[in-house]
């Protein structure tokens, strides 16, 4: 089929500068969902609720140039809006307040829209919202009562048959009547042009790019310096050659490990500044090493009274290890979260590196622990030998030593855990006799942990100091376990290592009350057990205690605990009777009960003395297990 035209001309009057343009409400509809696809929901409610808005301004200025009254314009809101067939109708309530002036000083109104094409458009093309959706409605009433009070009027609808409600309700307001009411929608009214967001987000970009590209060259000259072999001093001086800030790096207990960028007194002072803080903020950092080890804080900013530092934790092997510490005079809020990704990769390349330090120290500790042990067992027996092997572990075994031996006894764990925990201490006695300058054997021997401590200096070493100071700490930082310690009398001959250990195993096994024992303070028992006299003393105590010794009876067991702790306590009731949590009456019975059995008269201080050196001699010799 063919049509021709007749070329005729069509005219209709159209006032170019007023014109309108009917639209379906479908094709708005379909710009909506087309809208949708491309900038989302979020940004397509704040592009609708401008758009109704600038409508609604118009229709207001229009209405305007009429000689309407202030009532009469108030009405011709929702006529406008009607003959904009966006609503077929409307129900409008509201309530103007004015000054003598004509100023309006409260407006709020409220009212219902029927038929809202925003609302069947979406439900044909979205179906059910969580929210309400008449957006060009509600910028269209905001932007009219705005106008034409000459106040800034907003506009939100409160049920939306878009949202399956019955009604498309709204109620509206002048904006300090909202309060904070309506503080989360203000954006929608100012909301950032696309182009101009578009342009910052360039921008961010941008940054992220140079950002990432420094990154990664800083990543490269850390990874270089490494792979050279490098200490941390090193690559922490060459760090703050390239980035000018500061840098600090401590330990779990915040020794130093290493800085730069400081003078030693600055550092000093810094110390001191950080150690005085810790103090007044024991919260800030864990305490016990159980805290310690796990993760307090990815980062941290601390206020000091000079400076500002600027922290994130050093991993190793999933533990807390230390700390990585920027200083500031203040934090440039800009640049603070670049300089957190430098300050990460610091951290990174400090762990690899006191890994790396980690692993030799232990590697080497151990080798020196087995070289001990094999002198222990008898596996070397030359002195010749151990002297020059010994050297290989950097210890004069020509000079003077103390041998001490750890208990460390926790009935709970499992034999898995204990076994981690074990090493734990291990790593820390290492750690400990490292960090002040003891040259030292460390190994395991008889289910215990023994210490073989060189005496490079001149004068006299005060070990019950150092054994008493290894010992605290432990205690706090393994809280789980109680810990013994046993220290033998000074060696001079390697070649008697095997004697040291007895006196230290005898000490450990005379620990009752005190936690640190040295040989030299037992006495006369120690003399005794020194002089081999072992079966002598086995032989008087079958003669002079005889039934108490009997192991395989609960009574004389109990009776052999309270003789023992009554001659301890130099023959006092009161205390006596406290530590074994009997009454007067049964701690007598039982003292005459023993005074019989063995025949002795316990008020007798020579007999009295005499019990109790055998009993400590047994005591000592493993022959008789007591606890206070």
């Amino acid at each position: 089929m063919i049509i021709h035209s007749s070329g005729k001309t069509y005219n209709h009057e159209v006032d170019i500068h007023n014109r309108q343009i009917k639209t379906p409400a479908t094709a708005i509809g379909i710009l909506r969902e087309i809208l949708v696809s491309n900038i989302g929901q979020e940004r397509l409610k704040g592009f609708l609720i401008r758009f109704g808005r600038e409508m609604g301004v118009y229709d207001a200025e229009q209405a305007l140039n009429e000689n309407f009254s202030p009532e009469e314009l108030f009405k011709q809101g929702p006529i406008y809006h009607c003959m904009n067939g966006q609503i077929s109708g409307a129900v409008y309530d509201g309530r103007v307040e004015i000054d003598d002036y004509d100023q309006i000083i409260s407006l709020t109104g409220s009212g219902t829209w029927e038929n809202s094409y925003e609302a069947m458009e979406h439900l044909k093309r979205f179906g059910i919202s969580e929210y309400p959706v008449c957006h060009t409605l509600i910028g269209y009433a905001s932007g009219f009562m705005s106008t034409i009070s000459g106040k800034q009027v907003l506009a939100k609808e409160v049920s939306c048959i878009g949202m399956g409600d019955s009604e498309c309700r709204w109620v509206l307001k002048t904006e300090h009547e909202w309060d904070d009411e309506l503080k989360g929608g203000l954006h929608y009214y100012h909301e950032q042009p696309i182009v101009e967001e578009l342009q910052y987000t360039y921008e961010q970009l941008l940054q992220q790019k140079n950002t990432v590209t420094r990154l990664m060259e800083f990543q490269k000259v850390l990874t270089e310096e490494i792979a050279n072999g490098s200490n941390l001093q090193t690559i922490i001086d060459m760090v703050y050659r390239l980035i000018d800030i500061p840098i600090l790096i401590h330990d779990i207990d915040l020794r130093n490990i290493a800085y730069s960028g400081l003078s030693q007194d600055k550092f000093h002072q810094i110390q001191d500044e950080m150690n005085h803080y810790m103090k007044e903020n024991s919260g800030i950092f864990p305490q016990t090493r159980k805290e310690k080890v796990q993760l307090p804080f990815r980062k941290k900013t601390i206020q000091m009274e000079n400076r500002v530092h600027f922290i994130v934790p050093i991993l190793i092997e999933k533990e807390v290890f230390g700390y990585c510490t920027f200083l500031y005079h203040e934090i440039d809020p800009v640049n603070h979260e670049d300089d957190y990704f430098l300050l990460a990769r610091i951290a990174n390349a400090a762990s690899l590196l006191l890994l790396n330090e980690k692993a030799r120290f232990e590697s080497f500790a151990r080798m020196k622990g087995v070289f001990l042990e094999q002198v222990l067992n008898g596996t070397i027996t030359s002195r010749k030998e151990m002297i020059a092997k010994g050297r290989y572990t950097g210890v004069n075994l020509e000079l003077p030593y103390y041998i001490a031996i750890l208990e460390h006894n926790n009935q709970s764990l499992s034999m898995e855990v204990a076994f981690h925990f074990q090493e734990k201490i291990y790593e820390t006695i290492s750690q400990y006799f490292k960090r002040n300058n003891l040259n030292s054997l460390i190994g395991l021997y008889e289910g215990n942990i023994i210490l073989y401590i060189s005496r490079e200096d001149t004068e006299k070493v005060d070990i019950q100091s150092i054994m008493l100071e290894l010992y605290q700490e432990l205690n706090a930082y393994y809280p789980e376990f109680s810990f013994k310690l046993g220290i033998s009398n000074e060696g001079n001959n390697i070649k008697n290592l095997k004697q040291q250990y007895e006196e230290a195993a005898v000490a450990l096994r005379l620990n009752t009350s005190q936690k640190v024992v040295l040989f030299k303070s037992l006495g006369i028992v120690g003399i005794l057990i020194n002089s081999n006299n072992k079966s002598a003393i086995k032989m008087l105590a079958d003669q002079e205690l005889g039934p108490l010794l009997n192991r395989e009876d609960p009574k004389m067991e109990e009776l052999m605990k309270t003789l023992y702790l009554f001659l301890l306590n130099g023959g006092k009731l009161e205390q006596t009777l406290t530590d074994l949590s009997i009454s007067m009456s049964g701690l007598l019975y039982r003292i005459k009960k023993i005074e019989s059995l063995i025949d002795k008269d316990l008020r007798n201080p020579t007999d009295a003395y005499q019990l109790l050196l055998l009993i400590e001699s047994l005591i000592a010799l493993g022959e008789l297990h007591l606890t206070h």
